[in-house]
């Protein structure tokens, strides 16, 4: 093989290793402009659950680990997390992205005091569920979007709610609004005594 050959072959192939996306990871170097004491680093800290869990109850940090897992069911990269200043944030298939055109650099949050309700949404088109965190009244276009602008995603960066596949839906509805409730918020219809229930996420054929 000649080593123009090779040249070209190598030429071709790292555009498509720099295109499939890695691992995210937390935040990323946009918000090394972050002033103070803030540590961007400091994901899922425990100073957040204002609440002690009830008798029997899971933890703060196992409710945070199981919608994290709830997220990753469906996509290996997306994440669910506590960020440094206590917003509850998603990143991945957040507010209808296309899978596509993600490139894991935004992500979604709100503040947990800000959650009025939280809908567990049925998908006929993916048939893997969904659920929707709608800001309070008083506290209107509470999601914000951070990280990176794309031209890609044209949508505003704030919003009424925060819309994101995650298995199995429902259950992980009922562990959103319990993790609202150990964070001090109050989401409607949110039951502190009702834990979730153990169940084996399952995709439509």
């Amino acid at each position: 093989m000649s080593g123009k050959m090779t040249i070209a072959m190598l030429t071709a192939i790292t555009p498509l290793v720099a295109c499939t996306p890695g691992p995210p990871q937390y935040f990323g170097p946009q918000l090394a402009f972050v002033p103070g004491a803030a540590d961007p680093a400091a994901i899922n800290s425990v100073a957040y659950a204002a609440r002690a869990a009830p008798p029997g109850g899971p933890g703060y940090l196992d409710t945070i680990k199981y919608i994290d897992d709830g997220v990753k069911y469906t996509d290996p990269y997306a994440q669910f997390f506590v960020s440094f200043d206590g917003q509850l944030c998603f990143r991945g298939l957040v507010n209808h992205q296309l899978a596509e055109f993600e490139n894991y650099q935004t992500y979604w949050c709100m503040h947990p005091t800000a959650v009025n309700n939280v809908e567990a949404l049925e998908n006929d088109i993916t048939h893997v569920g969904e659920v929707r965190l709608w800001c309070r009244h008083a506290s209107p276009q509470c999601a914000r979007r951070y990280g990176y602008p794309t031209f890609l995603n044209v949508t505003s960066d704030i919003g009424n709610s925060i819309v994101v596949q995650i298995v199995p839906f429902e259950q992980e509805r009922s562990a959103i609004e319990y993790l609202v409730y150990l964070m001090g918020g109050n989401a409607r219809g949110a039951d502190p005594l009702q834990l979730m229930q153990p169940a084996t996420p399952r995709l439509a054929p």
